[in-house]
């Protein structure tokens, strides 16, 4: 219950009692957003016998980093591959790993050449942040396809046996 104890939310015409009728009901996450929540008999309407309620929120939302993003579908995989097998080339060649140590070094300069590679190959995604992750090219061309047939469509909507109607459904 957001709204305090004992609060009059309403004046009954015919006697002027006070009484509450109305209530303000809140999930225990949302209450722990609640900043104040009051009726407010100044600001009555006129011919209504009940207050308004004022209820504050603080739901203040956190913004996204809009971090860059490495773009692995716009990737030309093959000049990928001859980048990284030209720096693999100038690592020892492989060989038996007998320690724990000679492992994870050899696992850190795989690594970093791979993230070389990487760099210079694969182009960076600049994101807005009313971008959906989903959202393909194809996509935005199946859209641009749907809208001009449906202009179309409409531009011959008095001939309704017409066929692009049937290629627009």
């Amino acid at each position: 219950m957001a709204l305090p104890e004992a609060t009059p939310t309403l004046r009954a015409f015919a006697t002027g009692n006070l009484t509450r009728v109305d209530n303000v009901f809140c999930t225990p996450d949302l209450r722990n957003k609640l900043i104040s929540c009051y009726a407010s008999p100044a600001t009555q309407p006129v011919k209504t016998d009940h207050f308004p309620i004022t209820t504050i929120f603080d739901l203040r939302t956190t913004v996204v980093d809009n971090q860059q993003r490495r773009n692995w579908k716009k990737v030309d995989w093959e000049e990928f591959r001859e980048a990284l097998t030209q720096k693999l080339r100038v690592l020892r060649p492989p060989r038996e790993l007998v320690t724990e140590q000679q492992f994870w070094t050899a696992l850190k300069r795989l690594d970093a050449t791979i993230e070389e590679v990487a760099k210079e190959k694969v182009p960076v995604n600049k994101p807005s942040l009313y971008q959906r992750r989903w959202w393909t090219e194809d996509l935005k061309n199946m859209r641009r396809q749907c809208n001009n047939l449906g202009n179309k469509a409409f531009r011959k909507r008095q001939y309704p046996d017409h066929p692009i109607h049937e290629e627009y459904r």
